[in-house]
Parts: C-alpha cells; structure tokens; sequence
C-alpha cells in the first residue's frame, strides 16, 4: 500500500499527501504498480463520459484528454516532446542526450506533441468510451516492457534510473497479466490482438532509441507510453473496422 500511493503521488496530480518517511525501496517495490496506477488515472478520465446525456461527443472527448493532461501533469508529454527533439535531430548520440536534457522545446518536438495530441483526441470520437480505462494502463505497462529490455542510456544518474535499473522479468510480466485481466473484463477476448499489436511496435520503438542512445532514459520512458497509447488507440479504431 504504501508503494502504491507512492506511485500515484509521484505519477498523478491526485491531491493527496504521501504520511511516510521517502525510502528507495518503497520506490523500487512501486514500479511494477505502473499499471495500478494507470488504471486509477483510467478511471478518473472517463469521468468526463458520464456527461454524455448533457454534452456533444467532441466536447466530452476534448475534456476526457484535457482531464488526463491535468492528472499526469503533463510529465509524460514533456519526456515525449524531449525525445522527439533529440531522436530526430540527426545528430550523434552525445549530442542527442543533451538536446533531451535541454528544457527548452524545439520543432520536432511540438510537432510530434501536436500528432500525438490529435491523434488521441480525433480517433477517440469514433471509439467507446470503455476504451479511456484501458488506455492509461497500457501506456505504463508499455513503460515496463520497455525498461524491462534495455538499460539506462546516460553515464550519470537521472529521473529514470531507478525505474530502468530496476524492472525486469517480473515487473513487466506482472504489468502484462495486470493488463490482460482488466482488458478481458472491460472488451473481452478481441483486445488481445490489439493488446499483441501495440507490445509488438512498443518494442520495436524501443529497439530503435536503443540504437540512438543505447538505452532508455527518464524522457524516453514518456515517450513510450504516450506513443503506445496512440498505436493502441488506433489500432482499436482499425480493428473494430476490419473485424
């Protein structure tokens, strides 16, 4: 319980206090809980959804995705924005890690925030509302099988490195059965072709920054999950139209 609300302190703007003295452990202990969390800041946007009766379908959205930027506080989309200004600069991976450590926002990065943001907000309009459960979770899960295949990218300590040293194995499988369970309940058994296409491009991506960087870092770990989360909900629109 209390790696659980250590997480969400440290990964929500959920405005409650954390009683107990900082330990690293506790920490450790916390982060195959990525996907709990996720599920917690699941449920919190689709409180929007239940104005349905009240508001057109575009505004709820629009307020579905304005609610998760506040309950994240945008922690993911400035490590998104990061890696895109460094990944795709073209430059040598020293050079890479500098730009992604730099505070400012370049082109690619508002560029890539922009997509991403569009994305999530015009293919959500033609889903289910159920989906915004499901889509918080797979985003940190995504975070563990990312972490769990690569190594820290930098040669000094940063945000992520307790998070990258320390998944493995066990992290990601348990983030992995934690999804599947809350996805069979909340779509049933068709999610888990979704489920398999989004892990497969996770690691995929994850293969390519590992050949830019050589690893993971703090920023890239927020990239991967708002990246899968964009694959998963368009690969659900694209599925419930083939299938």
């Amino acid at each position: 319980m209390r790696s659980l609300l250590l997480m969400i302190v440290f990964l929500t703007r959920i405005p409650i206090k954390y009683p107990y003295e900082y330990k690293e452990e506790d920490f450790v202990k916390g982060i195959k809980l990525l996907p709990i969390v996720g599920m917690i800041i699941g449920l919190v946007m689709y409180i929007p959804t239940m104005l349905d009766k009240y508001i057109d379908k575009p505004i709820i959205i629009l307020l579905v995705w304005l609610t998760y930027i506040w309950i994240t506080g945008g922690l993911h989309l400035d490590g998104l924005t990061d890696t895109f200004d460094g990944i795709f600069s073209n430059r040598d991976r020293e050079r890479m890690l500098e730009i992604m450590k730099d505070s400012r926002i370049g082109t690619f990065g508002v560029i890539g925030l922009l997509f991403v943001l569009f994305c999530n907000i015009v293919v959500s309009y033609y889903l289910g509302y159920k989906v915004f459960i499901l889509v918080p979770i797979i985003g940190r899960s995504a975070a563990l099988i990312s972490c769990s295949i690569s190594r820290y990218a930098r040669n000094e300590d940063g945000m992520g490195t307790i998070f990258i040293e320390n998944c493995g194995l066990k992290e990601s499988i348990f983030g992995l059965i934690f999804t599947l369970i809350v996805s069979y309940i909340v779509f049933d058994v068709k999610v888990l072709t979704i489920l398999l296409i989004t892990y497969l491009l996770v690691v995929l991506t994850t293969k390519y920054i590992k050949t830019k960087i050589g690893g993971m870092t703090g920023d890239t770990i927020g990239f991967v999950i708002e990246v899968s989360q964009s694959i998963f909900i368009i690969a659900f629109y694209l599925y419930s139209k083939i299938v």
